[in-house]
């Protein structure tokens, strides 16, 4: 079996709503969640069945907003609550989900 999965899928951009086009939106949410989600359904029940444990690393931005960061913090709300539903199903199996939300990396 497997016993761990680390998601760690991390793509940005920065811009106004007002100005972000939406492409941009499908980006990062196509890496940043949808991703995550796709490569932890793959391997669940390799993980289930090991009673192992999944980290998904998303970011303090998946809490609370920064401006011009929408696309991201849009992305990493999504993989908050997808790990924190996950959670809570997966309790009963004996797994372990998660989530590690790093500050900020990028220099001011």
């Amino acid at each position: 079996g497997l016993w761990g999965l680390v998601n760690n899928a991390g793509v940005s951009t920065f811009g106004e709503v007002e100005f972000a086009n939406l492409d941009n939106y499908k980006k990062v949410a196509e890496i940043n969640l949808w991703g995550t989600v796709r490569v932890t359904k793959a391997f669940l029940p390799l993980i289930r069945r090991a009673k192992g444990r999944v980290v998904n690393i998303t970011s303090m931005l998946g809490r609370m907003v920064s401006p011009s960061r929408s696309c991201y913090c849009i992305s990493k709300f999504g993989v908050a609550a997808f790990s924190d539903c996950l959670r809570q199903e997966m309790y009963r199996w004996g797994v372990r989900v998660i989530l590690i939300e790093p500050s900020n990396f990028v220099a001011a």
